[in-house]
């Protein structure tokens, strides 16, 4: 007997919660759909003047630190090796003016950090051991070779984008790399 009242009472609280949802889904959801739009405009707006501000830039140099010329982070690790900063300087040695001033242009350039893993660990882990390689090398770029942080972007690729099989031991290593792109506004004709 009370098995029976309590799936009439379940039975009675569904339709009740299904009804609800039926009112609210037909009459609440024009009210909600403007709603939402408005609170996407500002958002469209700043996607719009994101893809034009994209559409005018052009990829000026790519750095790829990646173990091919030796080791730039330990297994599991963020911390920047010795061979990764004598790559980084030597990069940005190579956009120094001949006078050794700052990089013609510093201003209209984007440095866009990416950092990647092989595919070894939990897909969450790798995301986040890219962000913090990349996050490494971007506060080395900030805080050691004197670049403007409003130009430096951090992402992480985690392991979603290899460049070599991981079923190898060399693919993994190649693939547990970071990206510098430097990216220049083009000059309008």
């Amino acid at each position: 007997m009370r098995i029976a009242r309590l799936s009439d009472v379940v039975r009675t609280g569904a339709g009740a919660f299904l009804g609800l949802g039926l009112l609210l889904t037909t009459s609440g959801c024009l009210a909600t759909r403007s709603w939402v739009n408005g609170q996407l405009q500002p958002i469209t707006g700043q996607q719009a003047q994101l893809e034009t501000q994209m559409s005018n830039l052009h990829l000026e140099r790519k750095l790829v630190l990646d173990s091919s010329a030796g080791p730039t982070f330990a297994t599991g690790s963020a911390a920047l090796s010795p061979n990764a900063k004598r790559e980084i300087d030597a990069f940005l040695g190579d956009m120094e003016q001949p006078n050794g001033s700052a990089p013609a242009a510093a201003s209209d350039r984007v440095f866009v950090v990416a950092g990647y893993t092989d595919s070894v660990g939990h897909e969450d882990y790798n995301y986040e051991l890219g962000q913090r390689r990349a996050t490494s090398v971007a506060g080395y770029l900030v805080g050691n070779k004197g670049l403007d942080p409003m130009q430096v972007r951090v992402v992480s690729y985690g392991a979603s984008k290899p460049v070599a099989d991981n079923s190898s031991r060399n693919g993994r290593r190649m693939n547990r790399r970071v990206e510098i792109l430097v990216f220049q506004e083009k000059i309008a004709s």
